[in-house]
């Protein structure tokens, strides 16, 4: 029976969200997902600003940084 269970992969490790139920030992398959960017593009970073955009540009350091996966 295949079962898929949710989890992460950090510093060398996986951690399942949850047990898996009635397995005590099995072979894996496992695949990585692509991620979102957890930094701003260079594009953006290095964008000097359109004069009818000055509201938004002041505001251009309180930018966050995208988040990461959360699981």
């Amino acid at each position: 029976m295949l079962q898929t269970i949710q989890g992460i992969y950090k510093n060398g490790q996986i951690k399942l969200s949850e047990i898996p139920q009635g397995i005590t030992e099995s072979y894996v398959f496992v695949t990585f997902l692509p991620t979102k960017p957890t930094a701003w593009p260079e594009m953006i970073i290095h964008h000097q600003g359109i004069t009818e955009n000055i509201i938004f540009e002041s505001y251009r350091d309180e930018l966050l940084p995208p988040k990461e996966i959360e699981f």
